[in-house]
């Protein structure tokens, strides 16, 4: 049976000026989110990171360099977790043991990866858009109109939703509630 609850999820972080909203905005409707982190972006922003695990969200991993390229390559793909997992292992409590692929690109050879790791492979049931050119009222409009419980709903954390994304979210956490529905983290 799907989880009652809806997931909200988060690529590419940390980021200095996203996150912070992202986690600002999750504080003041008292919602837990994931974060799938990107390695590359958490030397200088180890802050964010403890800061994301103080105040009860989940931490996936989203590769150590976002790039399609790691589908082709099994070892690739092991390294680069295991890469991301070290930059983590100081900053974190959680055993981490989620996977998010950069762009949802996967192969054979990305789910082979994660299983010898034993992470699990998260996707989504809805990807937002929140990094296009849209109006916030068609991300929200995306993010709510399918949605169904157990739904996992990705958003990002990175230069190109910073500007926008603390309304974006606002108004998709009321839209959610108004709709009956509850938010957690993916475990």
């Amino acid at each position: 049976m799907p989880s009652q609850k809806i997931f909200l999820t988060f690529d590419d972080g940390p980021h200095s000026a996203a996150t912070h909203s992202v986690l600002d905005m999750c504080k003041r409707h008292n919602v837990r989110a994931t974060f799938f982190l990107t390695g590359k972006n958490i030397p200088g922003n180890e802050s964010i990171v403890r800061r994301i695990v103080d105040e009860g969200h989940s931490i996936g991993i989203h590769a150590y360099h976002h790039t399609r390229a790691l589908a082709f390559s099994k070892e690739r793909t092991k390294e680069e977790i295991i890469q991301t997992v070290q930059l983590l292992a100081p900053l974190t409590r959680q055993k981490i043991r989620l996977f998010r692929p950069p762009f949802g690109f996967f192969s054979w050879n990305t789910i082979a990866a994660a299983r010898e790791l034993d992470f699990v492979l998260v996707m989504w049931s809805c990807l937002t858009g929140d990094f296009r050119n849209w109006t916030d009222t068609k991300i929200v409009s995306i993010a709510t109109t399918k949605l169904k419980k157990g739904a996992i709903l990705v958003f990002h954390d990175n230069d190109l939703t910073a500007h926008k994304i603390t309304n974006v979210l606002d108004k998709t956490i009321v839209e959610i509630k108004k709709l009956g529905f509850e938010f957690g983290a993916i475990r």
